[in-house]
């Protein structure tokens, strides 16, 4: 028999509406009778493979596609529109050829007939205001149930092909939410290699395909920061020590340093924070390092810094190094106040008045000098809350604990997390709303104006470690670095950025007023505890059993519970000593 094949074609227009194909069940449409005579004719065929479908073969699979580069030039704009015969630089001869197209009869008649279409849209846009705003002066009513956050855009490392680098900092444009300055390291311990590439770039959040321009550096950069007022200065802190200053005005774009500093003067460890300080030269800043000094700089002249401080934990007798991993300075909570996190777990209090040395004030988390810290871990963040900056925020461990000025101890923190917390800090705009990230590549957003009991909302970023975040200046957008060296780029819902208003007897209460409430509610709390604790170790036991009382826990019960989750962590806890056994990433 012979095999033919034929080819119907048909424009999809002609098919009409798509086809509705239901499950039917099977009926008989016709039979065919056996035929003695074209038995003979018949072919026994033994075995008989058949194959009857109606559905074509299809083969699915996935394909990266390749990104499209794309780079900002500048363009040089000319008037065009006039005929090859006109010279428009000439005036003479372009006002001859408008004064002859005013009198073209065809161009008035075309002119006419545009303006009539014209006019017709302009009258549509003064009926119906396209830009009209129509909730303005309403204040954001705030549903917990309907919080959520959306990647904007993601933000890869373009260089890293062998070993993936750490996003290890973050620094948004002072001026808007169009640019910011990630830096890119390897912090594991002897996993830094001179193969390794040493530069860090500048994003733009248009074009998240390339980056805008790169910081190129003699070691890979640790820590940068935008200069608040002049923008186009950059500084850095670099993984051997030292500083560097990126002028974007500079030639080649201001990829290499216009100044660094020498390594007899500098830091000898990583540089883990930079911070910028309000002056009348904007030059000067202040920088902290594993190496157990800070360290002042004017980034005039960078042959050695203004000023120096050694971290020790106060101990006349036998002081120890404590080294720094984390800086905070406010002008609004006092030009010559510093807050400085440390490896060992607290927080170190200094004060620099002009023409006198550096002298540390306070050891919070120290019940004496040469204490056990609060925090099982380095303190990878310190922020003052931008509404009351006596109040402070802590992140390390597993925890995040809020402070007072006034007191050593916490007055508030947060339930252990899962996995151990890395980076986080303070809404610029909401005053009970802060932010903590963890290892696991989670975020746990706190909202302390409606509950503190538990997470506002968790929202799941990376698979890998999140090492380091910032929100921009309006608080909108948080950009989240991972230790892949990967961006998230992240749009915050309105509950999570938006000042809500509560309802007070007859009148509006603010956020802000609301929050300094219920922190100074847990001052006057822990001011009672201490003073219960203190009369206890006067005499007798029952200002303790108070102080349990007032505290409204079961000590015993407590304990057990804090074992408990120190055996789940890993953590071995014995009575007066604690050793932490994690891994140190």
């Amino acid at each position: 028999m012979n095999d033919y094949e034929y080819i119907y074609t048909k424009l999809r227009k002609d098919f009409g509406k798509y086809c509705g194909f239901d499950d039917t069940d099977p009926k008989m449409l016709g039979t065919i009778e056996m035929s003695a005579e074209y038995y003979e004719q018949y072919v026994t065929v033994n075995p008989i493979n058949c194959r009857l479908d109606n559905i074509p073969d299809m083969g699915e699979h996935s394909v990266n596609t390749k990104r499209i580069p794309i780079q900002s030039r500048g363009q040089l704009h000319v008037e065009g529109g006039w005929p090859k015969e006109i010279d428009y630089s000439e005036n003479q001869d372009t006002a001859k050829w408008r004064k002859r197209l005013d009198k073209d009869p065809a161009f008035t008649t075309a002119v006419r007939s545009l303006c009539q279409d014209v006019t017709h849209f302009l009258l549509q846009n003064s009926t119906i205001d396209m830009f009209e705003d129509y909730f303005a002066g309403e204040n954001a009513s705030h549903q917990q149930t309907t919080m959520s956050t959306n990647t904007v855009a993601v933000f890869k490392d373009p260089v890293s092909e062998t070993d993936t680098r750490h996003v290890t900092r973050i620094s948004w444009h002072p001026e808007g939410p169009h640019r910011f300055v990630a830096s890119y390291s390897i912090l594991r311990f002897q996993r830094m290699d001179d193969s390794l590439p040493r530069m860090s770039f500048i994003w733009d959040v248009e074009n998240p395909n390339q980056p805008a321009a790169e910081l190129n550096a003699v070691s890979p950069l640790v820590s940068l920061a935008y200069q608040p007022k002049n923008v186009d200065l950059i500084a850095g802190g670099c993984y051997n020590g030292l500083i560097m200053l990126y002028d974007l005005r500079s030639g080649g774009g201001g990829s290499r340093p216009v100044l660094k500093t020498n390594f007899q003067n500098s830091h000898y460890d990583p540089v883990y924070d930079l911070v910028w300080l309000q002056s009348k030269t904007q030059s000067e800043c202040v920088t902290v390092s594993s190496d157990a000094q800070v360290l002042w700089w004017d980034v005039r002249n960078l042959e050695e810094p203004t000023d120096r401080c050694e971290l020790t934990n106060g101990d006349k007798e036998n002081p120890k190094s404590m080294g720094g991993t984390s800086l905070e300075w406010s002008q609004e909570a006092g030009p010559t106040k510093y807050l400085v996190g440390t490896e060992q777990g607290c927080v170190l209090a200094l004060n620099k008045k002009p023409k006198k040395a550096v002298e540390t004030s306070m050891w919070f988390g120290l019940e004496s000098k040469g204490g056990i810290s609060p925090h099982y871990g380095p303190v990878y963040k310190v922020h003052r809350n931008p509404a009351h900056c006596k109040n402070f925020l802590t992140i390390g461990d597993w925890c995040a604990k809020i402070w007072l000025e006034e007191l050593k101890s916490p007055v508030m923190q947060t339930a252990p997390a899962p996995a151990y917390l890395t980076c986080g800090g303070w809404s610029p705009t909401r005053p009970g709303v802060f932010y903590t990230c963890r290892q696991d590549g989670f975020i746990d957003f706190y909202d302390y104006f409606y509950r503190m009991n538990e997470v506002a909302y968790c929202h799941k970023v990376s698979d890998a470690s999140i090492l380091s975040s910032a929100l921009q200046n309006h608080g909108r957008l948080l950009a989240v670095g991972d230790s892949t060296g990967t961006v998230n780029l992240l749009e915050l819902c309105d509950e999570l950025w938006q000042t809500p208003v509560g309802k007070g007897a007859g009148e509006t209460i603010s956020e802000k007023v609301v929050v300094g409430n219920t922190f100074d509610r847990e001052m006057r709390r822990e001011k009672n505890l201490d003073a219960i604790k203190k009369a206890a170790n006067r005499g007798g036991g029952a200002a303790e059993a108070d102080a349990s009382q007032m505290r409204g826990v079961d000590e015993a019960k407590y304990i057990t519970r804090e074992k408990a989750w120190h055996k789940e962590l890993g953590i071995v806890a014995e009575e007066k000593d604690f050793t932490i056994a994690f891994d140190n990433h």
